[in-house]
């Protein structure tokens, strides 16, 4: 690949540019609306709580008293597990219904959490505890609330974000995929894409609009301007020119930031690009997964208290669940089939059936209304009831309540010899649930294994808590809603 190369002369980001960026809306867009968010939700919680306090008086004739707990310790709870949402994220979709049940159900579960500690976990003294009507009518409106300002708020960054773009430097064939894919997220910004190679200049990457998108390297350095939301590279680092990556080194340092492939994607969409990265992704950022984490052995106790209780609990249902499947069609209730767990090994997976016995025999893809799915079989598979015997093998070991998919042996050694890295996946216990089961359906295909892969990658490399969470949040949207399939 020939790159074409521009000294540092050429490069058209000046200082009267910079600091005219710097005064622009643009410049401080990537930490104004969390700021804006955080002080916000921080505030309100008080102001909402004090103006809703005289409701005591109307209702029961006695006026409540107002102290520090009561203030701080709901407003807390709720920025955390807000945080775990994404709803401090510019780049979340905080106008779709699904960031909307997600926001709910979270400020739901942080009143939960609040009411335990005010009113039993946590000893005040003689600090006085709120009403529990005060308090959930001040969770109801500061709900509504913060929902109302993110929903504001996201429409007044996309309408910003319209009127600017991203420029792409790499190859048509980079370019043409990664358009795609820029198209099908809805990106407000404009991509602007550029050639990076002799051989490539002008050779037509028509966009949406149908217009030839393709222009030289020197044409795409002169496009940064205060427009600019950021530089897109999509060649390999071991293939970037030393002159070129100083160059973008110098645009990235003067505050329009420079993102890899790699990188981007795991801003703007939560994946890891299979095809772009290399052997040594591996390596290339340490993760919680790479030395004797304490998360990881917490998170294996928490998996093993919350199966046992999980399975005490749900036994009538689960029994009750078992005779209807017999009821509904011939065969035996419980299916079992040997996957793939941690580190490559084998292990014998059980779960509710919900197809026809013998439908494993035929595709290995299960496709969107699948002749092959009971009726009550497609119930259970929308509200993903049909993985509650998984619980077992959580006991067992074999798997844990969050992680990627545990896929059926014959898949993996399909997937293993198609699909670069895709053994990286078993880095980690497979999960009841996990990132890419809450962002993509069942696969259909070899590119919707490649798909889903990519959200996997993400979750090995950023394993934690919050991720953790944030799954379980989407999981409960996803069974309260008959989001599966």
């Amino acid at each position: 690949m020939e790159i074409t190369t521009l000294s540092a002369s050429q490069i058209p980001v000046t200082d009267s540019l910079v600091s005219s960026r710097r005064r622009d809306f643009g410049w401080g867009i990537t930490w104004l609306p969390a700021a804006t968010l955080l002080a916000s939700d921080l505030l309100s919680w008080p102001i909402i709580f004090l103006l809703l306090s005289p409701l005591r008086d109307v209702i029961f004739g006695s006026p409540g008293q107002v102290t520090w707990n009561i203030l701080i310790i709901p407003a807390v709870v709720s920025m955390i597990v807000l945080q775990v949402v994404s709803g401090y994220d510019r780049r979340t979709q905080m106008r779709s219904l699904g960031y909307a049940v997600e926001h709910i159900l979270a400020l739901t579960i942080s009143f939960v959490i609040s009411a335990l500690v005010l009113y039993s976990v946590v000893t005040f003294g003689h600090l006085v505890k709120p009403s529990r009507l005060t308090l959930f009518a001040n969770f109801v409106v500061y709900a509504a609330y913060t929902l109302g300002l993110r929903r504001w708020l996201s429409a007044a960054l996309q309408n910003h974000h319209a009127r600017r773009n991203y420029l792409f430097i790499g190859d048509s064939e980079v370019a043409v995929s990664f358009s795609e894919r820029y198209r099908r997220y809805q990106m407000p910004q404009e991509l602007k894409i550029y050639a990076v190679d002799e051989g490539l200049k002008g050779l037509p990457v028509v966009d949406e609009a149908g217009v030839c998108a393709v222009r030289k390297v020197d044409e795409a350095l002169a496009g940064l301007n205060r427009e600019c939301d950021g530089v897109i590279v999509g060649i390999p680092p071991s293939l970037l020119d030393r002159n070129l990556a100083q160059l973008l080194a110098y645009v990235h340092f003067r505050h329009i930031p420079v993102y890899t492939l790699e990188s981007f994607y795991e801003a703007a969409w939560k994946q890891v690009p299979v095809q772009s990265i290399e052997a040594w992704w591996a390596f290339a950022r340490e993760s919680l997964l790479a030395r004797d984490s304490i998360y990881d052995q917490v998170k294996r106790l928490c998996d093993l208290c919350a199966a046992a209780a999980a399975l005490v609990i749900l036994s009538p249902f689960l029994l009750f669940v078992g005779v209807l499947i017999r009821l509904d069609s011939r065969g035996p209730a419980i299916f079992r089939q040997t996957r793939i767990g941690r580190y490559g090994r084998p292990f014998t997976l059980f779960k509710f059936r919900s197809m026809r016995i013998g439908s494993d025999r035929a595709s290995i893809y299960t496709a969107k209304n699948d002749s092959r799915i009971t009726r009550l079989g497609r119930f259970l598979r929308t509200t993903r009831i049909d993985e509650l015997l998984q619980l077992f093998n959580v006991l067992r070991g074999d798997m844990s309540l969050i992680g990627p998919r545990a896929e059926w042996i014959k898949c993996v050694e399909l997937y293993e010899s198609r699909i670069p890295f895709y053994s990286y996946r078993h880095f980690v216990r497979p999960g009841i649930t996990g990132w890419a089961q809450v962002n993509y359906p069942y696969g259909e295909s070899d590119a919707d294994a490649i798909e889903k892969l990519t959200f996997d990658l993400y979750y090995i490399r950023n394993f934690s808590l919050s991720l953790d969470l944030a799954i379980a949040l989407k999981t409960l949207y996803i069974m309260l809603f008959a989001k599966g399939r």
